[in-house]
């Protein structure tokens, strides 16, 4: 039984039988407007009239005993006076929050019961064109989803979107799995676990068209089932890819009903959308894919085509050159642009007959060996040559002909200095025979000019031309040791070598040496070096060579000495440490600072012209290297040695 409204005032403005709630609310019932009583002091809604509920979307039981903050947040009612209007913001449920305009009025004398009418600011047909406006401001956030770069990230922005379009927030999307026969939840955007996590593959065949299920149709997927357990008023789901080919699912859940046709039509749109996009996306990554493996080969064909030390030249089935290669064009002497579009025959001139080849390479014939043929450069140089004529196929269809130019004339010079070489290693042998025969006489020399020194008077005569002779069996001597040294094979046993250690120690026995002739030594070691790959005693001979060389040049003037060692960054592979020794001298003659390492070089009159000779040698056992650089007024040596185990130091 309904009960009166007690208390409503001491001076209350009814007279005779107060009125009850149920005669109160059939009153706010028949006001057209929105209105709403109002426990002033409570805050509280005492009674909605069904003019609000349809605005707001909300029962009577959700809004009945709700404080007025719920509906209409941020509201100053305590700062409002009886027929006062202001502008505010009403809650609904499951939609966008609706501007309006609030006017509040006393209900009774002390006002502890008001009267809250609400008007929207807007018509209609202004509601239902901003309606249309939100949706289609999504359908355009949906069509820019077609710049997703992978899968995941593409279902992730699509399900932010298919929220608002299908005005849920219970949807998911379900894929299917290759290696189980069921369907996997890959996004999701409900608050709980309304949904299951997987579904058998079963359902995507009940589910094979667009579908709407509602309380009391019959349960026969696992995705009704969800819904009838977790009491929706429906759930709508659409298959995602072709009619004949389903990979997904798109599932929506509703708490309140909702108009079906209109459910239907958003349902087709938004999951042909995210099919489309996913197709759209698969063939984008397949082009890019595709286009990727396209650049690689190109990539690898051109790095080919440029580092082969063949001539390659490609022709057009008319036997016009298209493209030519570097090495073509180094051989020949043309450069690419100037060659293309001509006629081979005006190019790749020939004292033998070039066209019966290609004529047979038209038709498909190829020519593997033309044996060796005479060609003429551009300047009229003739070199001799292996060429090759191959066509091009694809799918037994001719697209070009190839010609590989080889040069034999680099060929031909490799085979003279393999001649030489050869001529010299027979010298070289019997160099060392000649050197180590030549040693004894010498030492017998040697020993009867020391026994005739002792025999004579220190003030005869004899004794100087004595002394000129013991001199050159000495220089003649150090000549063999040098000979032997050069010419017997290389015996050195690689250990870990502190270079730092090793020069430091070198440069202190030269020191007083250095002191006597005004050299000047700097050294400079970067810290922290790793060890190198040598022989200490072999590497000592080097720098000591290096070293004296360069003191025995400044040995009248004086000068500076600068030894610095460092990791090298011109030889990584294998990393290699560089020892520089430099000096300040008058540097290298022209006429043989190209041959400085070459035996018998030398432009000191008493040297013997093996030293830089086997000092390259002992480098080049150790797989390093030497070059030397030389300007007026200065010369230095580089020397490039593997590091222990290839490892830099940190």
């Amino acid at each position: 039984m309904a009960q009166p409204i007690a208390n409503l005032s001491r001076n209350t403005f009814w007279q005779g039988k107060e009125p009850r709630m149920t005669d109160l609310g059939t009153l706010l019932n028949m006001m057209p407007e929105a209105v709403l009583l109002l426990d002033r002091e409570r805050k509280r809604i005492l009674f909605p009239n069904s003019s609000l509920l349809t605005l707001t979307a909300f029962t009577r039981l959700e809004l009945g005993g709700s404080e007025l903050k719920d509906l209409i947040p941020e509201f100053p009612i305590d700062q409002l006076v009886s027929g006062e209007e202001k502008e505010a913001l009403l809650t609904r449920h499951n939609r966008e929050p609706l501007p309006v305009k609030v006017e509040v009025n006393r209900l009774d004398v002390e006002a502890d019961w008001l009267i809250i009418k609400i008007q929207p600011l807007f018509s209609e047909e202004v509601r239902l064109f901003q309606g249309d406006a939100i949706f289609l401001r999504e359908m355009l956030n949906l069509s820019q989803l077609l710049e997703a770069e992978t899968r995941e990230q593409l279902l992730s922005e699509v399900l932010v979107v298919a929220k608002k379009v299908l005005k849920s927030d219970l949807v998911c999307i379900y894929q299917a799995e290759s290696e189980f026969p069921r369907l996997k939840k890959v996004v999701s955007g409900e608050t709980g676990s309304f949904f299951p996590e997987t579904i058998p593959s079963t359902d995507l065949i009940r589910l094979s068209k667009t579908t709407i299920w509602s309380p009391g149709k019959r349960v026969t997927t696992e995705i009704h089932r969800a819904g009838r357990i977790q009491n929706l008023a429906l759930v709508a789901s659409a298959p995602l890819g072709h009619k004949s080919a389903s990979f997904g699912l798109l599932i929506a859940g509703y708490t309140e009903k909702q108009p079906k046709e209109h459910m239907l039509l958003l349902m087709d749109f938004v999951s042909n959308y995210i099919s489309s996009n996913l197709q759209h996306l698969m063939l984008v990554n397949n082009l890019k894919k595709e286009q990727k493996d396209q650049v690689r080969l190109l990539a690898i064909r051109n790095s080919l085509g440029e580092s082969v030390q063949e001539g390659v030249l490609v022709l057009s089935l008319d036997l016009r050159i298209a493209e030519i290669n570097p090495s073509a064009e180094l051989i020949l002497g043309y450069a690419d642009s100037e060659v293309h579009g001509q006629n081979v025959q005006n190019v790749l001139i020939a004292t033998e007959d070039l066209m019966s080849a290609l004529e047979s390479a038209v038709k498909g014939i190829p020519t593997h060996d033309m044996g060796n043929i005479s060609l003429i450069r551009r300047n009229g140089q003739l070199f001799p040559a292996k060429v090759k004529i191959i066509p091009v196929l694809s799918e037994r269809k001719i697209l070009a002909i190839q010609i590989f130019v080889s040069d034999m004339s680099e060929h031909e010079q490799i085979r003279v200095r393999t001649q030489q070489l050869e001529h010299r290693a027979v010298l070289g042998e019997f160099t060392a025979v000649f050197a180590h025969e030549v040693r004894n006489p010498i030492n017998n020399i040697s020993t009867g000019l020391q026994l005739l020194e002792t025999r004579l008077n220190s003030d005869d005569k004899n004794l100087d031309l004595i002394q000129r002779m013991q001199s050159d069996c000495t220089r003649l001597n150090n000549l063999m040791e040098s000979v032997l040294s050069f010419s017997r094979p290389m015996d050195i046993e690689l250990k870990a070598v502190n270079l730092s250690f090793l020069m430091r120690r070198i440069l202190d026995r030269w020191r007083p040496r250095m002191a006597r002739v005004k050299v000047v030594p700097y050294f400079q070691a970067d810290e922290n070096l790793p060890p190198v790959k040598g022989d200490q005693r072999a590497l000592e001979q080097v720098f000591t060579n290096l070293i004296s060389n360069a003191v025995e040049i400044m040995n009248k003037g004086g000068g500076t000495l600068a030894i610095r060692i460092r990791c090298s960054d011109e030889i990584t592979n294998p990393p290699q440490i560089e020892v520089t020794v430099s000096d300040n001298g008058p540097g290298i003659p022209d006429e043989i600072k190209d041959h400085i390492f070459e035996p018998f070089v030398s432009k000191n009159p008493r040297g013997t012209g093996l030293g830089l000779a086997i000092t390259k040698q002992i480098v080049t056992a150790h797989r390093g290297s030497i070059r030397a650089s030389t300007f007026p007024g200065g010369t230095v040596f580089h020397v490039y040695l593997p590091i222990m185990d290839g490892e830099k130091s940190g």
